[in-house]
C-alpha cells in the first residue's frame, strides 16, 4: 500500500478471483478440520471462546450483517462444496508431485494423503446442499445446532430407509440360519475355526441387495447419525455385522487404509478387505502394560538400513484366529521418540501375515467363548522386518490414526450394544407370555412387569444419548463430542448388561445356554465396559468436563 504495509497475501492455487460467497468459504474451512492434521489443522472441537475466535455461527452472522447478503446462508454448502473439491484436488496434486519426487514440501506425500478425508468433506456439504437444508437449519452437520429439535430418527428419509431395508434383510436372511452358525463354534471339533458355508450365500444376497460396505461413507453416503440407527439393527444378530462386511475389526482397519493408506497399501489390503476376501487384526493392547493409558505401550519400532523392525507382544487382537487373515496393523512406540511430544512418539505398521517373526500363541476366550472363527489372539512380534514403505500415514502420526479410527467405531459399538438390549427385551416378553408359573404367566407378575418397563426406558435414554453423540460427532468431529462419546461408553454397556441379565433370569436355566443369545450378548456388553477404554477413564473425563463446564460458565 502507499503507506508501506501489507493489505494482503494471496496464494494463486487459492484465489477465488473476487466471488464473496467463495471466499466465505474458505474463510470457514478451519471449523471443519481437526486441529492436530498437518497443514490444515482447524479449529474443530477447539473452546473458540476461550481463544478469542467467534464461532461459525457469529461468524456468519456478521458478515451477512456487514454485507447483507441475506441469500449467503441457502447457498453457502454450494461453495463450501466446492471449496473442498478444489482442495483435495490442490492436495492430490501436491501428492502426486510428492511421489515423483518434486513436492515443494518435505510433507508433501503426507499432507497429499489428506485429500481423501477433504473430498469426504466436500461430500457431506453436498448431501445437505442437495436435500435443500438451508445452512444452519437442518441436516447432519449443520453449525446452528443449537437453534434445532433433536430428533430420535436416523436424520433423513434416505437413512431411515437403509434401516428398513437392513431390518427386512436381517429378519428374513440373517435369523434363519443365526442358530445353526453359532453352534458350529460352540461346539468345537474341526469346523470350530472355518467360516460356516451358509454365510456366503447371505453375503451374496447383501451385495447384490446393495447392502455391502454401509459403515463406509465413501460406499453409504451415510452420516454417523444415520449409519448409528442400521447399526443397532446390526447388534440384534451375532453374525449380522459379518453379513453386510461391518464386522470389527475390519471396519476400523478399512477406515483408516481409505483414509491414510497409499495407492499400494489399498490395493494390496483396502480392496481385498471390501471384498472380505481376507480378513485383518489390530496390534494395540498389551499384556504387559496397563493398556487403559496407551502411551504406556512397549512394543517399539526401531529404524534401520534394512527398513524397521518390530518387537512386542499383542492380544486381544481380534481375526487373530481367523483362517483368512491377511494383515495386522501394528502399533508401537518409535525407538527414537524420547525428544518427541508425548502423542507424537507412537506410529501404525501393516504387516503381512503369515510373516516370520510373526507368531500366534493363543486364542483368548471371553467367558468360556472363542468367538470362532475370528477369535481374539495373544500374537507376539520377535524381531519382524517390514519395509519402511509400510507406515501407515507416517512416522509419529499412530495417535492421530488411532483417533481417526476410533471416531466412528465409538458409535458403533454403542448402537450394536442397543439392538442386542432390544432383542433381549423382545425375547423376555415372548418368554413371559408363553411360560406359566404359580398358576399365572411370566409376564403377568408385578417384578416382570417392572422388569419391562424399566427396560423400555433404559433403552430408549440410552439410544437418545447415543443419537446426540453420533449428530455431535457430524457436526463437529469427534473431538466435539468427547463428553457426549465417554457418557455413551458408559451407559450402553451397563444399560445393556442390564436389560440381558434380565431376560436372562426371565428365561430361567435356558437364558444361560447356547439355545438363546443371551448369554454371548451379555458377554460381549461385558467386554465392551473395557475393550474401548475402562468405564472408570470415562468417568473421569466427564467429570473434567462438567467441572470445566461450571467453571467456564457453560
Amino acid at each position: 500500500s502507499e503507506e508501506g504495509g501489507v493489505e494482503a497475501v494471496v496464494d494463486w492455487e487459492l484465489s477465488t478471483l473476487g466471488e464473496p460467497f467463495t471466499d466465505v468459504g474458505l474463510l470457514m474451512t478451519p471449523y471443519w478440520t481437526e486441529p492436530d492434521m498437518p497443514i490444515i489443522g482447524g479449529l474443530k472441537g477447539q473452546d473458540l471462546k476461550e481463544m478469542g475466535i467467534p464461532r461459525e455461527e457469529e461468524f456468519l452472522e456478521q458478515y451477512v450483517d456487514k454485507t447483507g447478503f441475506k441469500e449467503l446462508p441457502e447457498q453457502l454448502d454450494y461453495h463450501l462444496t466446492f471449496n473442498a473439491f478444489r482442495m483435495s484436488s490442490i492436495l492430490q496434486g501436491v501428492y502426486d508431485r510428492a511421489k515423483g519426487g518434486n513436492a515443494s514440501s518435505a510433507q508433501g506425500e503426507q499432507v497429499g494423503k489428506l485429500a481423501g478425508f477433504v473430498a469426504q468433506q466436500g461430500k457431506m456439504h453436498a448431501k445437505r446442499f442437495m436435500e435443500g437444508n438451508r445452512f444452519g437449519e437442518g441436516g447432519s452437520g449443520s453449525a446452528f445446532s443449537g437453534r434445532r429439535a433433536f430428533s430420535t430418527s436416523a436424520a433423513s428419509s434416505k437413512g431411515e430407509e437403509l434401516k428398513q431395508r437392513v431390518k427386512t434383510f436381517i429378519d428374513e436372511k440373517v435369523m434363519p440360519i443365526e442358530t445353526e452358525v453359532l453352534s458350529q463354534g460352540y461346539n468345537g471339533g474341526d469346523d470350530e475355526w472355518k467360516e460356516h458355508p451358509l454365510l456366503d450365500g447371505v453375503k451374496e444376497e447383501a451385495k447384490k441387495a446393495g447392502l455391502w460396505n454401509l459403515f463406509l461413507p465413501a460406499i453409504s453416503g451415510c452420516s454417523n447419525l444415520e449409519y448409528a440407527s442400521v447399526a443397532e439393527q446390526m447388534g440384534r444378530s451375532l453374525i449380522a455385522s459379518e453379513c453386510f462386511n461391518c464386522q470389527a475389526p475390519d471396519t476400523g482397519n478399512m477406515e483408516v487404509l481409505h483414509m491414510f493408506g497409499t495407492e499400494e497399501q489399498q490395493a494390496t489390503y483396502l480392496e481385498p478387505l471390501m471384498e472380505q476376501s481376507i480378513r485383518s487384526g489390530f496390534g494395540m493392547t498389551e499384556p504387559g502394560v496397563a493398556s487403559s493409558d496407551a502411551t504406556n505401550m512397549s512394543a517399539t519400532i526401531t529404524e534401520t538400513e534394512d527398513g524397521l523392525v518390530l518387537n512386542g507382544k499383542k492380544w486381544w487382537t481380534s481375526n487373530g484366529c481367523h483362517p483368512e487373515l491377511k494383515m495386522l496393523i501394528f502399533m508401537g512406540r518409535d525407538s527414537d521418540a524420547d525428544d518427541k511430544p508425548r502423542h507424537q512418539q507412537h506410529s501404525m505398521v501393516l504387516v503381512p501375515f503369515p510373516h516370520p517373526g510373526v507368531t500366534v500363541e493363543r486364542p483368548l476366550k471371553v467367558f468360556g467363548y472363542t468367538d470362532a472363527p475370528h477369535g481374539h489372539a495373544e500374537i507376539n512380534f520377535d524381531n519382524v522386518v517390514v519395509p519402511k514403505s509400510a507406515y501407515v500415514a507416517g512416522k509419529g502420526d499412530g495417535f492421530m490414526i488411532a483417533q481417526a479410527r476410533l471416531g466412528p467405531g465409538r458409535i458403533h459399538h454403542c448402537m450394536r450394544l442397543i439392538g442386542m438390549a432390544e432383542r433381549s427385551l423382545e425375547l423376555a416378553v415372548r418368554r413371559g407370555e408363553e411360560r406359566t408359573a404359580f398358576g399365572k404367566k411370566l409376564k403377568d407378575f408385578q417384578v416382570n412387569r417392572h422388569y419391562y418397563a424399566e427396560s423400555r426406558m433404559a433403552i430408549d435414554s440410552t439410544r437418545l444419548m447415543v443419537l446426540n453423540a453420533a449428530k455431535k460427532i457430524d457436526e463437529g468431529g469427534a473431538k466435539n463430542a468427547r463428553k457426549e462419546i465417554a457418557m455413551i461408553k458408559i451407559m450402553a454397556p451397563e444399560m445393556a448388561m442390564k436389560v440381558v441379565d434380565g431376560a436372562m433370569q426371565i428365561h430361567g436355566g435356558a437364558g444361560l445356554s447356547q439355545d438363546y443369545p443371551l448369554a454371548h450378548f451379555y458377554a460381549w456388553a461385558r467386554v465392551l465396559k473395557l475393550a474401548d477404554g475402562p468405564s472408570e477413564v470415562h468417568l473421569d473425563a466427564v467429570a473434567k468436563q462438567v467441572i470445566r463446564d461450571v467453571e467456564k460458565g457453560n
